[in-house]
């Protein structure tokens, strides 16, 4: 029985050496094996934030709100004014009342940039 114990352990062993030194290899992935002087230097980014630095906040009722950066297609009678900010005029969706969950800025007939609320 103990033989089997000790067989088992060297297998287990074995067998977190072989994870740990694939993880180790290269995995192909660009920018994802650099040297360590220039992984070390190199600056970061986070490319999910910069969109929300490049819109301003708005503010409406008290609250923050940021664009999302993208665009819905909505169709307009789905939607009516509820106030401007920072000269853009904001609609809300038919039927919702203050606090908001998400206001939208009209960019055509049917396309819609929501604002999504910071606070």
């Amino acid at each position: 029985m103990k033989s089997r114990g000790a067989a088992l352990r060297v297998w287990l062993v074995a067998l977190a050496c072989a994870g740990g030194l694939s993880a180790c290899r290269d995995n192909g992935l660009p920018d994802r094996n650099l040297p360590l002087d220039q992984a070390q230097n190199r600056e970061g980014t986070y490319p999910v934030y910069e969109p929300a630095t490049q819109s301003p906040a708005l503010t409406m009722g008290g609250r923050h709100w940021i664009s999302s950066q993208r665009e819905e297609t909505i169709p307009a009678h789905v939607l009516v004014a509820v106030g401007t900010s920072g000269g853009t005029q904001l609609f809300a969706r038919r039927g919702e009342e203050a606090p908001y969950s998400t206001l939208y800025a009209q960019v055509s007939e049917t396309r819609w940039t929501p604002y999504l609320r910071l606070n």
